[in-house]
C-alpha cells in the first residue's frame, strides 16, 4: 500500500501530495491485476483515503486511467527538456536527446510489461485514453522530418525504438543484456552520425 501520509506533510501542497499518491496507488494496482480491471476502491484501498477523497481529485475510472498517461508523458517531456540540454539545438540534436529520453522512461516503472501491456488493455474501451500519445507522435514524427534528406534514418532509430518498447513490453524479445547495451550503443552512434553531413540516396526509398 502507498503510505499514508502524516497532517504536518499534508498541509498546504495536501492535496497535490493526495493526488500524486492515488496517481501512484493507481499505477501499483494497474500493475497487480491490470488497468482494465483497476477499480477505484482498489485504488482508494491501495492509496490510504477514502473513496470520496479519490472521487474529489478523479470524478471517474476514465479520469483517473487519462491523469495516469499524461503524468507519464509530463515525465517524459522533463526528461526530453532535460536531455535536449545536452545536445545542439538541431533535428539530429532533436533525435539525440529523444533517444536519452526513451532510455530514461523505460527505466521508469510506468513501462514494467505488466502495465504497458494493462494500459493498452484499457485503451480498447477508453479511446481517449490515446489522444495525447497519439498528438505526441505526430509533433515528434515532425521533428524527424525537419532532418531532411536523412529523415528516414532518423524515423528508423525511432522504429528501432518501438520496437524495443513493445517487445520488452509483451515479454518477446529475449536479449541478452549485452545484446541489449549494444543495441542501445548502435542507436546512439547512428543517432550521433545524422549530423554528419547528407543521407546517401536511395534507391528504394520507402
Amino acid at each position: 500500500m502507498v503510505e499514508r501520509e502524516g497532517p504536518e506533510s499534508a498541509a498546504s501542497p495536501g492535496r497535490a501530495n493526495a493526488r500524486d499518491r492515488i496517481l501512484d496507488a493507481a499505477l501499483a494496482v494497474s500493475e497487480q491485476i491490470g488497468a482494465a480491471h483497476l477499480t477505484l476502491d482498489a485504488v482508494a484501498a491501495e492509496a490510504g483515503v477514502s473513496k470520496g477523497g479519490l472521487l474529489y481529485h478523479f470524478a471517474s475510472k476514465d479520469a483517473l486511467l487519462t491523469a495516469m498517461v499524461d503524468r507519464q508523458i509530463g515525465l517524459y517531456q522533463a526528461a526530453l527538456e532535460r536531455a535536449r540540454q545536452r545536445y545542439p539545438d538541431t533535428p539530429a540534436g532533436y533525435v539525440q536527446a529523444y533517444l536519452d529520453a526513451q532510455i530514461e522512461k523505460r527505466r521508469s516503472g510506468f513501462n514494467e510489461p505488466q502495465t504497458i501491456r494493462s494500459i493498452i488493455a484499457a485503451a480498447v474501451n477508453t479511446p481517449d485514453l490515446m489522444a495525447r500519445p497519439r498528438q505526441l507522435h505526430v509533433e515528434h514524427l515532425d521533428a524527424l522530418r525537419a532532418n531532411g534528406p536523412k529523415f528516414l534514418d532518423a524515423l528508423l532509430i525511432s522504429l528501432a525504438l518501438d520496437g524495443l518498447f513493445f517487445g520488452e513490453a509483451f515479454e518477446m524479445l529475449a536479449l541478452s543484456p549485452e545484446e541489449h547495451e549494444t543495441l542501445l550503443r548502435t542507436l546512439r552512434e547512428r543517432a550521433a552520425a545524422l549530423g554528419d553531413g547528407p543521407a546517401a540516396a536511395d534507391s528504394n526509398p520507402l
